[in-house]
C-alpha cells in the first residue's frame, strides 16, 4: 500500500481548520463563562433596583421631593457596589402612565449597567448594556384622629377674662386649653401627610361621638374641620337631663352640672367621656369612605383625657347609655376596678366595657377593621383619677394599643403626655412610626 503524502497546501487548510475550531472552542467558552458574568451582574442589579425602589417608597409616603427619592436610590445601588448608569426614577409627578385613580404611591427605578467580557472579545463582543425596572409601591394612609372635646380640655384655660374655663367663653376665644394646643399638633401632624395620597378623618368625643370630617384626601380642608373645634359646651341649667353649665347667683361659672343626677340619683347622662363611641364612630369610616381602599393603611390616634364614663345610647333600658345602677356611685358608670370586663349584655356592662369592645372593633382582624390604634393619654386625670382605679384611664388606653383585637392584631403603641409639651414628639414619632408599616 501506498502513503500518501500531504502537501503544503493541504497542512494549511488543516492549521486553518484547527484554528477555526479553537475560535469556536474558546467562543464557547468564552459564551458560557461570560453569559455567567453577565447573568451574576443582572441579578446584582435587579437586587440592588429592587432595594432601591423600597427604599425610595418609603421617603415617598413621608413626602420628600423627586430629587430626594432619586438621591436615595443612588445612594442604594452605590451601596450594593454596582456601577449603574442612567438611574432614572418616576412616580406620578414626573411621568403620567404612574398616575391611578385612587392616587397610588407608585415609585419606578429604572437602571442600566455596562458588563465587560472576558472572552467574547476574541470573537467581537467586547461588552453589553443590561437594564433593569422595579415599581415599588407604600401604602397609602387612611388616618382617623379621635380627639376628647370633654369638659376637661378647657380645665387649663388661663384667659384673663371671666370665667376662662367656661366652653363658651373660651370656645369663641379659642383660648379653650389644653384643647387649642391639642388642635395645633393635630394640624402639624396632618401637615407631615402625603396629599392627595393620604386620607384624614377628624372624629371627636364628649358624650356623644361626632364625625367632624369624613375620609378626605384634601390638607385645606383638613386643617380648616381642625380649627373648627370646639370643647363640650351644653346649655345652661334649665332642663332635667344631660349635662349643663353651671353658674352661681353672680354668674360666676362653677362648672358641669347634672340635674337628673341631683334630681334622681341616675349619673348615666352626666357622663363627658364616650371614647367607645369616638373608636366606634373611628372604625365605621374605614368602610364608610368613597372609594374604600382596603389596600391602604388604616390608622386611629385615640386621644383622651381622662376615664371612659359615657357610651351611646343603644337600649331603651338605657336612654342616655349604659350605665348599671351598680356603677351609680362614684366612678360613675364604670367599675372601681379597671381589671373587670363584662360581656355586652350583662348587667354590669359598662362605658368602659363598651370602650374595649370598640377597640377590638378597630383593631380585629378577623371580627372587626383590621386597623393600627395609637392611644395618647395627656394629662394628670390619666394616671390620677379621683374616684375607682388611679389609672384606670391608662389601662383603657393601654389596652386599647397593645392588646385590643387579639394576637394578629397589627398593635400600635401608646404615649402618656403629661402635659401639652409632649405632643408635638408622640405626633411625630406615631407619623415614622406609620411611615414603616407598607401594607394593611
Amino acid at each position: 500500500m501506498l502513503k500518501k503524502n500531504f502537501t503544503r497546501s493541504e497542512s494549511g487548510q488543516a492549521i486553518i481548520i484547527i484554528v477555526i475550531g479553537l475560535i469556536g472552542i474558546l467562543a464557547m467558552i468564552g459564551l458560557m463563562i461570560d453569559g455567567g458574568v453577565l447573568f451574576i451582574d443582572y441579578a446584582r442589579l435587579k437586587r440592588a433596583t429592587d432595594a432601591a425602589a423600597l427604599a425610595a417608597s418609603l421617603q415617598y409616603r413621608e413626602g420628600y421631593t423627586i430629587s430626594q427619592l432619586s438621591d436615595s436610590a443612588n445612594e442604594f445601588i452605590r451601596l450594593n457596589e454596582i456601577t449603574a448608569v442612567n438611574i432614572q426614577i418616576d412616580t406620578c409627578d414626573t411621568d403620567s402612565s404612574m398616575c391611578s385613580t385612587p392616587p397610588r404611591k407608585l415609585v419606578r427605578i429604572r437602571a442600566s449597567k455596562q458588563v465587560n467580557f472576558g472572552f467574547l472579545p476574541v470573537i467581537g463582543i467586547r461588552n453589553t448594556i443590561i437594564s433593569t425596572t422595579a415599581i415599588s409601591e407604600a401604602a397609602s394612609v387612611d388616618v382617623v384622629l379621635v380627639i376628647d372635646s370633654s369638659g376637661s380640655m378647657a380645665f387649663e384655660s388661663t384667659t384673663p377674662t371671666p370665667n376662662p374655663t367656661d366652653p363658651s367663653v373660651c370656645n369663641p376665644a379659642h383660648t379653650c386649653q389644653p384643647f387649642e394646643q391639642v388642635k395645633d399638633v393635630a394640624k402639624e401632624f396632618v401637615q407631615r401627610l402625603y396629599f392627595p395620597y393620604d386620607r384624614v378623618a377628624v372624629v371627636t368625643f364628649d358624650r356623644n361621638a361626632h364625625l367632624d370630617q369624613s375620609l378626605l384626601a384634601d390638607e385645606t380642608a383638613t386643617i380648616n374641620a381642625i380649627d373648627a373645634l370646639t370643647v363640650y359646651q351644653p346649655p345652661a341649667c334649665d332642663t332635667l337631663a344631660g349635662s349643663c353649665l353651671n353658674y352661681d347667683g353672680s354668674g360666676n361659672y362653677l362648672g358641669l352640672e347634672c340635674p337628673l343626677y341631683r334630681s334622681t340619683g341616675d349619673p348615666s347622662s352626666c357622663g363627658s367621656s364616650n371614647i367607645g363611641g369616638g373608636l366606634g364612630m373611628a372604625g365605621n369610616e374605614f368602610a364608610a369612605a368613597t372609594p374604600v381602599r382596603e389596600d391602604s393603611l388604616w390608622v386611629v390616634i385615640l386621644l383622651a383625657g381622662g376615664p371612659a364614663n359615657a357610651t351611646n345610647a343603644d337600649l331603651p333600658s338605657f336612654p342616655y347609655g349604659y350605665c348599671p345602677s351598680a356603677d351609680w356611685v362614684q366612678p360613675f358608670c364604670r367599675d372601681a376596678s379597671a381589671a373587670t370586663r363584662h360581656a355586652n349584655g350583662d348587667l354590669n356592662f359598662d362605658a368602659e366595657d363598651y370602650a374595649r369592645d370598640m377597640a377590638d372593633f378597630v383593631t380585629s382582624p378577623d371580627t372587626g377593621q383590621g386597623a393600627v390604634l395609637f392611644a395618647i393619654g395627656l394629662g394628670d386625670l390619666v394616671q390620677h383619677a379621683p374616684v375607682g382605679d388611679a389609672d384606670a384611664a391608662e389601662k383603657l388606653l393601654q389596652y386599647a394599643a397593645l392588646d385590643s383585637g387579639g394576637p394578629t392584631a397589627n398593635h400600635g403603641q401608646y404615649y402618656y403626655a403629661p402635659s401639652t409639651a409632649q405632643l408635638r414628639a408622640i405626633f411625630r414619632d406615631i407619623a415614622e412610626n406609620i411611615a414603616t408599616r407598607l401594607t394593611h
